[in-house]
C-alpha cells in the first residue's frame, strides 16, 4: 500500500450543479488499488465533510491527485477507508 501524507478534499455534488467541498490537509493516507477501477484510501483520524459527500479527490504531496466518486466506506473516531472509482495507476508503482 501507498503511503504518504496528503490532502482529502471531500465534496458533495448536488444534480442542480452545486459543489460543496471541504478540504483536509496534512491527512496520513494509504492508498491501493483494490481493482484496475477501483481504489481505497485508508486514513487516520476524522475527515470533515459536507453532508452526504459524493466524491472524493486525494491529492499526494507530489502534486498527484486520485479522484472520483465514492462508493463505500467506513469511518471511527480513530480513522476510516473510502472506496472510490478512479482509473488512476495502481498506487504501488509510486513507490
Amino acid at each position: 500500500m501507498y503511503q504518504d501524507t496528503a490532502t482529502v478534499t471531500v465534496s458533495a455534488e448536488q444534480s442542480a450543479g452545486e459543489v460543496e467541498a471541504v478540504d483536509n490537509e496534512n491527512v496520513a493516507i494509504g492508498l491501493e488499488a483494490v481493482t484496475d477501477n477501483l481504489k481505497k484510501v485508508h486514513f487516520t483520524g476524522q475527515l470533515a465533510a459536507p453532508d452526504a459527500p459524493t466524491h472524493v479527490c486525494i491529492t499526494l504531496k507530489n502534486g498527484l491527485s486520485y479522484y472520483g466518486p465514492i462508493v463505500n466506506g467506513h469511518a471511527e473516531p480513530n480513522g476510516g477507508w473510502l472506496a472510490f472509482e478512479c482509473d488512476m495507476i495502481d498506487p504501488q508503482l509510486l513507490v
